[in-house]
């Protein structure tokens, strides 16, 4: 009996142990609250104060204080520290997370993040291309360097006069003629946010600083040039492949083309490739000189040698008025919303001796027009862009706007046209080459339509062509280009202005 209970007594007392044994003893204890601390989403380490952390983090880094002028430091924006309640006892100290994540991810500092996001896909001139809606981030340590570096870019462009005229309203009003400002803004969408700003990347502490940064698009060091004796602005600008406006944006110093320079002085003479677009628009009213025109009488009773001017002819005016919309300092797109005639045209009128029958013809010459060669667009009309370096290329040709969308666009001599281009999405737009008897090829492109086809033969002033803006063209416009020789198969492009006309 006695053992059975004794039995009994012991299969009770190693149940209890077994039932004991097979607990998770941590439920005996009391859970304890620390902090787990996580970099790029992996743990690193459980610590008992958090405060602690933040407070080593910002007290270790004197340097990046100095740096940057700021009287905080704090993590790196890959670092979350979360409370937890535990029973293990692997707590770490502060330190020892500290020296973990200091050599793996920089620490950040309070500042601004802007941001410049594209509507259109924009191709640097170092041949990076920035998307559209993918956001250019700019760091500074003060929201007001932004500001002053959007404006300082402004300035570059439009004149710091004219500028802050538009700004405080204190613009001259156009009584006859002259131009205001009707309005300047950007064309990206620009933004700007307090943010914790990593310490690895580059931060901008002044507008100056960040003005170059929009303006040349890089932070590289511009190249420079030494002045010396004899030598101008435009002189510099042609050596450099840029244009004088160019320039005189990237040296701001420099109000005017025609300055006199000191040799041994330093410029700059990198090529600008903002980040940013500065779009302005102008209302602009001017008097434009109109050629007359020249109406020849045929006789024939007289001799060919006889000639007799019978009304003689006087140059009209009109008063022009132009909306005109410039980017980045380029003209984008000119229209002429008004035109008023203040003088009347007087056109000439001649009597030329001839043996042949019938009657008068009539030979139109326009505003930049002469006896061999007649203008190709209609009057009145405004040259936007001359024969000069652009962006680092050579712009072959000029720009001639403001006679409308749709407007007749003629052959400036008798000639065969040898090649149309009939696809828009070429950058030439639709496109006619016209090759004359002296070797010279003339060429009209950004066209809306086209009336001539390959092979024919056309006359002096014949319309062969409307104006557009087919192709790479950000507005109504005909470029005109002058070749001796094929274009792009051997030949050269001249200056229209200079070689067969004067403007």
């Amino acid at each position: 009996m006695k053992s059975k209970i004794l039995g009994g007594f012991i299969t009770v007392i190693f149940s209890c142990l077994l039932f004991f044994v097979g607990m998770d003893t941590r439920v005996a204890g009391t859970p304890i609250e620390v902090y787990q601390v996580y970099l790029n989403g992996e743990k690193i380490g459980l610590i008992a104060n958090k405060e602690e952390l933040l407070n080593l983090i910002d007290t270790e880094q004197s340097e990046i204080k100095e740096k940057y002028k700021v009287d905080k430091v704090y993590p790196p924006s890959g670092l979350d520290i979360k409370k937890v309640y535990t029973y293990e006892d692997t707590i770490v100290d502060s330190l020892s997370i500290y020296n973990k994540i200091k050599d793996i991810e920089p620490f950040t500092i309070e500042g601004y993040n802007a941001t410049i996001t594209y509507t259109e896909k924009k191709i640097k001139n170092d041949g990076e291309i920035l998307e559209p809606g993918v956001p250019v981030h700019v760091y500074m340590l003060d929201k007001n360097i932004f500001d002053e570096a959007l404006y300082n870019t402004a300035k570059s462009f439009i004149g710091t006069e004219d500028l802050d005229n538009y700004k405080a309203n204190t613009q001259k009003e156009i009584t006859d003629t002259g131009e205001i400002i009707s309005s300047v803004y950007f064309e990206e969408t620009l933004t700007i946010k307090k943010d914790l700003i990593s310490t690895e990347e580059y931060i901008f502490s002044t507008s100056d600083e960040l003005s170059r940064y929009l303006l040349f698009g890089t932070l590289d060091e511009q190249e420079k040039y030494q002045i010396k004796e004899g030598e101008d602005l435009e002189s510099i600008a042609e050596k450099h492949n840029l244009n004088i406006e160019e320039l005189l944006i990237a040296n701001p110093q420099f109000t005017a083309a025609n300055v006199l320079l000191t040799p041994g002085e330093v410029i700059n003479v990198g090529l600008i490739s903002p980040l940013v677009s500065v779009v302005y628009r102008k209302t602009a009213v001017e008097d434009m000189d109109v050629s007359y025109k020249t109406e020849v009488i045929n006789d024939s009773t007289k001799y060919t040698d006889y000639t007799n001017v019978t009304t003689q002819g006087q140059n009209g005016v009109n008063r022009i008025t132009q909306d005109i919309k410039y980017v980045n300092g380029e003209i984008q797109s000119l229209t002429i919303v008004q035109s008023q005639s203040i003088k009347p045209v007087v056109n000439q009128v001649e009597v030329h001796g001839t043996k042949k029958l019938g009657g008068g013809y009539y030979i139109y010459t326009n505003d930049q027009g002469n006896s061999e060669w007649s203008w190709p667009t209609v009057s009145p009309f405004v040259i936007t862009s001359k024969f000069k370096w652009r962006w680092g290329k050579m712009h072959q040709g000029i720009d001639i706007s403001g006679c409308g969308y749709g407007s007749p666009i003629y052959s400036v001599k008798e000639g065969t046209v040898y090649y149309v281009n009939h696809d828009k999405n070429k950058s030439e737009g639709l496109a006619v080459y016209i090759e004359h008897s002296n070797g010279i090829v003339t060429q009209y492109m950004h066209l809306s339509k086209i009336l001539v086809r390959e092979g024919q033969t056309v006359k002096r002033a014949e319309k062969i062509a409307l104006m557009g803006t087919s192709g790479s063209s950000t507005g109504t416009h005909l470029h005109l280009g002058v070749w001796e020789g094929r274009p792009y198969h051997g030949g050269t492009a001249v200056d229209p202005c200079k070689s067969i006309f004067a403007c």
